[in-house]
């Protein structure tokens, strides 16, 4: 059973690790979501009071709880916060708990724990954590209701204990169901979105991302680029000719490999563009680091070794820098025609236009 418990756990690392950007922005939505409507529901009562002595008498409890959400509501708006969105949401479930133990054991022992119930209940299936972390948080709001149960309103302690135990029991075991399918779901979305941007033989990206980055770029005030580089193959129809197509995608896939370091090394964007052809976006580098570079890959193409043989490879050179491009195809040209200067210059060689 632990075994199992944690093969769950370390699954569960995985994909959340995969996904923790579409993770994060679904708690921070539910975050606000939760202290928002906590907050205006925190005050219904309120309306309730002139009717009843009850809600007279808790009246300070519904301000403060209401006081509470609003302000955690305040709070992660705050850019800087978000990154406590997870702890948020627990402080936000807890005060929950608070209320609910509060009004049916402290403020009305006579009464059942009918909000405490829906807290059991909605809280494992709100939002995306660690199955064992929000079962152990329920666990511990259930230990703390049940001693003050048994000491403050010992009629009816064991009933509502039980009626808790059934609700956190059914909550968690629905909520953890919940949580796999949303993971499952945000995996296989990521997955898609990695095959249709990923060119298969180099594990680059391809040219339909190229162009939705340049569509990004030309629309947006996203971060441009100082520059971009066009790659070509140097003879690269004769490389398959001469060993073969396998060699030809074997060779393609060692390029991928070459390339994805220099991505990880420096802030370079590769993409399949054609055939033997690459676009590289290049970002925070002046002219002569942009040369520098291209060199440097350059000399590591030439030095790797592709099962036994070795290609070149013709690098154009378009800096744009700091100037305002309205359209970025044009400076893809002016490295294209950088890199048929550098084949007419014999090959193997970087130019800048």
């Amino acid at each position: 059973m632990v075994g199992y418990i944690m093969k769950k756990e370390n699954n569960y690392v995985q994909l959340a690790s995969a996904n923790s950007e579409a993770i994060r922005e679904y708690n921070e939505r539910i975050l606000s979501a939760l202290t928002l409507i906590g907050g205006i529901l925190a005050m219904l009562p309120l309306l309730a009071a002139p009717f009843s002595d009850t809600k007279i008498d808790a009246i300070p409890a519904y301000l403060l709880v209401a006081a509470f959400f609003f302000t955690l509501f305040l709070i992660f708006k705050i850019s800087y916060m978000k990154k406590y969105t997870l702890g948020g949401l627990y402080i936000c479930f807890s005060i929950a708990f608070l209320l609910a133990i509060y009004l049916s054991v402290i403020h009305s022992p006579d009464m059942r724990a009918t909000v405490l119930l829906g807290a059991f209940c909605i809280m494992p299936l709100c939002f995306i954590d660690r199955p064992a972390r929000m079962n152990l948080f329920a666990a511990f709001w259930l230990i703390v209701h049940t001693i003050l149960a048994f000491y403050l309103k010992p009629l009816y302690a064991l009933d509502d204990t039980i009626n808790c135990l059934i609700f956190a029991i059914l909550g968690c075991y629905i909520g953890n169901i919940i949580v796999w399918v949303r993971l499952e779901g945000y995996e296989a979305h990521r997955l898609l979105i990695i095959e249709k941007e990923t060119d298969v033989l180099t594990g680059l990206f391809n040219r339909r991302k190229l162009f939705e980055t340049l569509a990004v770029l030309e629309t947006t005030r996203a971060e441009k680029p100082s520059g971009i580089l066009m790659i070509d193959i140097d003879y690269f129809k004769e490389y398959n000719d001469t060993y073969g197509h396998a060699a030809g995608d074997k060779c393609l896939n060692h390029l991928g490999q070459v390339f994805s370091k220099f991505s990880r090394e420096y802030r370079l964007y590769f993409y399949r563009y054609g055939g033997e052809e690459f676009v590289v976006m290049a970002y925070g580098y002046d002219q002569e680091e942009l040369l520098s570079i291209a060199e440097s890959l350059r000399t590591t193409v030439e030095s790797t070794d592709m099962d036994g043989h070795h290609t070149t490879i013709s690098i154009g050179v378009a800096y744009c820098g700091q100037e305002k491009v309205r359209n970025y195809e044009r400076i893809i040209d002016r490295a294209d025609k950088a890199v048929y200067a550098s084949k007419h210059a014999g090959r193997n060689k970087v130019i800048s236009s």
